[in-house]
């Protein structure tokens, strides 16, 4: 009877000597995961379209990097680019862990990678996604508008065989949104039919960056061209009619930095214009913890972020340089996702 007791007790106390070793090993395991994402001393890389990757605009870059820094407690690297679809790849492929994309590009990488998602992105006047855009234009020097009159507005069927530029292929404003206007206003099948030499226009060719598409257009080696108003309208001013709407005429300034100071004083005409999503940051949330990802965005989403002038730009300012513009006093980012870039997808069903 003792002898049966003895073993009772013996296969207890294994019993319990096992129990607490699994708890120790899945307690350290746990610990040791844990403190491996905290202690990660690998850099968030944050890749940058052409459009803002500029030198003019390097310190709001920096100050976008010090806001991921500061609140995830890692280095970041800011990679410029010359080329869309090197951005787009490097979020896609995870090279990058967070981008500034246009709401084209961020639908062709989240096209490749599903794990690419959008966070944020700039708000409109109200602080809310409500209007939250920008435009597409469609421009033609100032002296040539009348040829393309038609009643009281401008008509694109007289695009056709033209010299025209685009951004990029893969840009929003600078192509899909474009593109798509002169396909369904001039009868055209195809996007890839505007892409070739002959087939609509006369000649294409691209920007590379929405400062290049206009520059294109002004130096004369275009007829038209397509760009946005965010990233050019800060070397302009606006000479006559009502901002981004047909007919309005916008002039170089005389003392504009590159690459517009080979084309101070020339001026444009909107013929076309179209809104557009505001872009967003976004995650390849595959190489950044979900914990990280709600500290980048509640950082950016927040009043001191909305508050930083080398990120958000006073546009009474002339000389203030920044990625964004605070259009009123409740201008800030604002949380978004990925299903609210459906109507992009839907431009290319």
């Amino acid at each position: 009877m003792e002898q049966k007791a003895w073993n009772a007790k013996r296969v207890g106390m294994v019993l319990l000597a096992l129990v607490m070793a699994a708890s120790a090993l899945l307690f350290a395991t746990g610990c040791s995961s844990q403190s491996n994402q905290k202690e990660s001393s690998d850099p968030i890389t944050m890749v940058w379209l052409p459009d803002n990757s500029s030198a003019d605009l390097t310190q709001s870059r920096e100050a976008i990097g010090d806001v991921i820094k500061e609140a995830t407690g890692r280095d970041v690297e800011l990679m410029t680019t010359t080329d869309y679809n090197v951005a787009i790849e490097a979020i896609s492929s995870g090279s990058a862990q967070m981008a500034l994309l246009g709401a084209e590009g961020y639908v062709q990488a989240n096209s490749k990678n599903d794990a690419v998602q959008a966070a944020f992105t700039n708000s409109d006047e109200n602080g809310t996604l409500d209007g939250a855009c920008y435009y597409s234009r469609i421009c033609v020097p100032v002296d040539q508008a009348d040829n393309y009159k038609d009643g009281d507005g401008y008509s694109l069927d007289s695009l056709k065989g033209k010299k025209f530029s685009f951004v990029s292929a893969t840009s929003t404003s600078g192509f899909k949104v474009p593109s798509s206007a002169i396909m369904k206003k001039c009868g055209v099948e195809s996007s890839d039919d505007l892409l070739q030499d002959g087939a609509f226009f006369g000649k294409v060719m691209f920007g590379d960056s929405h400062q290049g598409s206009a520059v294109n257009l002004l130096s004369g080696q275009s007829d038209a061209a397509a760009f946005d108003d965010v990233d050019v309208d800060m070397y302009l001013d606006l000479v006559s009619g009502t901002a981004n709407t047909p007919g309005a005429v916008y002039k170089v300034k005389d003392d504009a930095a590159a690459p517009f100071d080979s084309v101070c004083g020339k001026e444009f005409t909107i013929i076309g214009i179209t809104p557009v999503l505001n872009a967003p940051f976004c995650y390849n949330t595959d190489k950044l913890s979900d914990d990280e990802q709600k500290k980048i965005t509640e950082a950016f989403c927040s009043e001191e972020t909305a508050s930083n002038k080398e990120i958000f730009a006073d546009p009474d300012d002339e000389n203030a340089k920044a990625i964004f513009e605070k259009d009123s006093d409740k201008t800030c980012f604002v949380a978004c996702d990925d299903a609210w870039y459906n109507p992009i997808r839907e431009l290319g069903a």
